[in-house]
């Protein structure tokens, strides 16, 4: 081994291997993109008819990198109730309420405040949610 062409060889094997290694581990992390800021826990209060409901909503980001949100009812004891069509493009934030009783919310995100400003429409009624993060 001590001849330098084999040593030089050696050499350029292990960069290589390094470089794959480097390729597999960390490169797919840098392509990843980084969560959206709406992903976690938020909190809000819808008002209709003299009746406040506290709302929590959750917004996740499975491994595939797609958003994914789920409902509490708070003062109704639903939790986990799935929404779908759950969109953000920076700031616009979007859900939906499918199944018996269908409902949608569009949002705006000010991410100097943290907190989602929007509308929720069900039933024929326009309501503001404004949603702030949950502690």
């Amino acid at each position: 081994m001590s001849n330098p062409c084999l040593r030089r060889l050696r050499f350029s094997k292990l960069s290589i291997a390094a470089a794959l290694v480097f390729a597999i581990a960390i490169v797919p992390t840098l392509l990843h993109a980084a969560a959206p800021a709406i992903v976690g826990n938020w909190e809000g209060a819808i008002s209709a008819g003299g009746t406040t409901l506290r709302l929590a909503i959750h917004f996740t980001q499975d491994k595939d990198g797609a958003l994914k949100a789920t409902m509490d009812s708070l003062d109704q004891g639903s939790n986990g109730i799935p929404l779908i069509n759950v969109s953000y493009k920076e700031p616009k934030v979007h859900y939906e309420l499918g199944g018996d009783y269908p409902g949608t919310y569009d949002g705006t995100y000010d991410k100097a405040k943290d907190e989602i400003t929007g509308h929720w429409q069900q039933a024929g009624q326009d309501l503001t949610l404004l949603l702030k993060r949950a502690k």
